[in-house]
C-alpha cells in the first residue's frame, strides 16, 4: 500500500503515436480507467491491486473545465421552481 503522500497518477502523451501511457496507484483513478480499458501491468499485494498501467488512445483521455456556478438566492429559487414544475408535468405524463 502507498501512503497518501506517495499516491500519484502520471499521464504521458506520445504525440507520434497519439497515445497515452497512464500509471496510477490511486484507487479512484484505477476504477475509472478500468471502465475505459484493461491495464497491461498490475502491482498486487495479496489479491489487491495497488497500482496499474494503461496504454490509451489519444481520444480516450479528456480534460474538463470545472464549472462553478454562482447563483443569487433569486436565481436559485427560480431554478428550483422550474425543476419542480418540470417534474410535476413529467409525473403527470408517466402516470397516465
Amino acid at each position: 500500500m502507498y501512503s497518501a503522500e506517495e499516491k500519484e497518477t502520471v499521464c504521458v502523451y506520445d504525440y507520434i503515436d497519439d497515445s497515452w501511457d497512464v500509471y496510477t496507484c490511486v484507487q479512484r483513478h484505477m476504477t475509472k480507467l478500468r471502465k475505459i480499458a484493461e491495464p497491461y501491468w498490475e502491482e498486487k499485494v495479496g489479491n489487491r491491486v495497488t497500482a496499474a498501467k494503461w496504454k490509451l488512445k489519444g481520444n480516450q483521455v479528456r480534460f474538463a473545465v470545472e464549472i462553478v456556478s454562482k447563483m443569487t438566492p433569486e436565481q436559485k429559487e427560480a431554478s428550483r421552481s422550474r425543476m419542480k414544475q418540470y417534474h410535476q408535468k413529467r409525473n403527470e405524463i408517466v402516470t397516465k
